[in-house]
């Protein structure tokens, strides 16, 4: 059995006319005719009556029709989603973030993007601490920026830039007058931690465990977002480090920005879940480092 033969069937049942249908379905009589045959001997039965007069269709017609027309739904509602897929429409593309993207990448990323696949919808997230792994692992965000170090076996990285490092502090904090402020300046100060859900390996780097070769003291306090990660340290509970573009979206009179030399840069990466890259993701990572290494205009 055929999906053409139903198709046939189908306009011939709402017809009941021989002439009728063959028109509808730009087919010569004859040959609707002999397809409606073969449908029968498959079947083993009639599925019409036929009369000089009028043709109607037998219990097993009526049968066949009705499943038939669920069938039919079925396939070319799966096949309209398929291509729609394949054409990157009617797709959805989750991006989320631990803390702001620049804008000199973030913007132009999101418009070149939309322009190129209009009808993909993309939702955008900012996370928390505890949701920079769980997010993509749980399928919430199909793509993540974050700031290195991530070292997961299961998710893909692909740096896009590098750039400053800040260190935040208590505006009353006696270094807060500074010009700059290194690794040095820093020991015997205490640090916020974010979640136990956040990797170690990560909270040490902002912590400048590397460079003040040791663990430095740890608050009591544990930020589980930047907003209470910043509240903290304006507070007085501590002192951090961080990305320079959070002193630029996060602003705070009670916490200072200052320069941090003599440690590792912040380097920021696109991340995936490596066994659930689509065709979708990896075109939009594609166009991001593009983007991020001035490979493209955008305007």
């Amino acid at each position: 059995m055929e999906l053409r033969q139903l198709r046939y069937f189908v306009v011939l049942a709402e017809e009941l006319h021989f002439s009728r249908a063959a028109l509808r379905l730009h087919l010569a009589q004859s040959g609707l005719s002999a397809q409606i045959k073969r449908l029968e001997d498959e079947v083993g039965g009639p599925l019409l009556q036929r009369t000089t007069r009028h043709v109607e269709l037998t219990e097993a017609g009526r049968l066949l029709l009705s499943e038939a027309r669920t069938l039919l739904s079925a396939v070319d509602g799966t096949l309209g989603r398929v291509r729609a897929a394949a054409r990157g429409e009617d797709a959805t593309l989750s991006i989320a973030s631990l803390g702001p993207v620049p804008e000199s990448l973030f913007s132009p990323l999101l418009a070149t993007f939309s322009a190129r696949r209009p009808h993909v919808r993309m939702e955008l997230r900012q996370l928390a601490f505890p949701e920079m792994l769980s997010a993509l692992r749980e399928g919430i965000a199909d793509v993540e920026f974050i700031y290195e170090p991530l070292h997961e076996s299961d998710l893909d990285v692909v740096p896009l830039e590098t750039g400053p490092r800040m260190v935040a502090l208590p505006r009353s904090h006696p270094l807060a007058d500074r010009d700059f402020l290194t690794p040095t300046d820093l020991r015997g100060e205490t640090f916020i931690p974010q979640s136990d859900a956040t990797p170690k390996y990560w909270q040490e780097f902002w912590m400048l465990v590397d460079e003040l070769g040791t663990q430095p003291r740890i608050s009591s306090y544990v930020g589980d977002n930047i907003e209470e990660w910043l509240h903290l340290i304006g507070r007085g509970e501590g002192v951090d480090t961080c990305p320079a573009v959070i002193a630029r979206y996060f602003g705070r009179p009670d916490v200072a920005f200052l320069p941090l030399r003599g440690a590792a840069e912040a380097t920021l990466v696109v991340a995936v879940v490596h066994d659930a890259r689509t065709p979708l993701i990896d075109e939009f990572v594609d166009l991001a480092t593009e983007i991020a290494h001035g490979n493209i205009a955008v305007g």
